[in-house]
């Protein structure tokens, strides 16, 4: 009679292939895990380019079938959905799993979000100056 090793595939259930077989997927065996504070903060940031990306939308929706649209409401589409879309949804992701190469992309992204949300901040500033307090 032979005697299995513990290794063999053969003596695992089903649930803990399964197991494995995710975390080989998903990459579940790299060390950062993100605490509940660093998750909020995904989040929050997560939220704020997501919302500037969906503002980008609202000229290009309020000149759809206008006949003197010219194409130049679409340059925020193209600009957000290039900057803060991939920022927003990388974010979000490391908010929701918390764990893995996810909070490791979240934590780039995150200092990359801050700044490009700082620099459209800078930018209503100096837009607001400019325009004079008439508006």
């Amino acid at each position: 009679m032979a005697v299995s090793q513990p290794d063999d595939p053969g003596d695992r259930d089903l649930q803990s292939q399964l197991v494995a077989g995710l975390k080989t997927v998903v990459g579940d065996d790299s060390p950062f895990v993100a605490s509940a504070a660093l998750r909020l903060s995904f989040l929050a940031i997560a939220a704020a380019t997501l919302a500037l990306w969906v503002a980008s939308l609202i000229p290009a929706i309020q000149n759809w079938n206008n006949p003197n649209e010219d194409g130049f409401s679409l340059i925020p589409v193209f600009y957000a959905t290039l900057t803060m879309l991939p920022v927003g949804l990388f974010l979000l992701a490391g908010a929701i799993i918390g764990r893995g190469k996810w909070t490791a992309r979240a934590r780039k992204a995150l200092f990359i979000g801050l700044a490009l949300l700082c620099l459209v901040i800078a930018f209503k500033i100096l837009q607001f100056f400019a325009n004079g307090p008439d508006g």
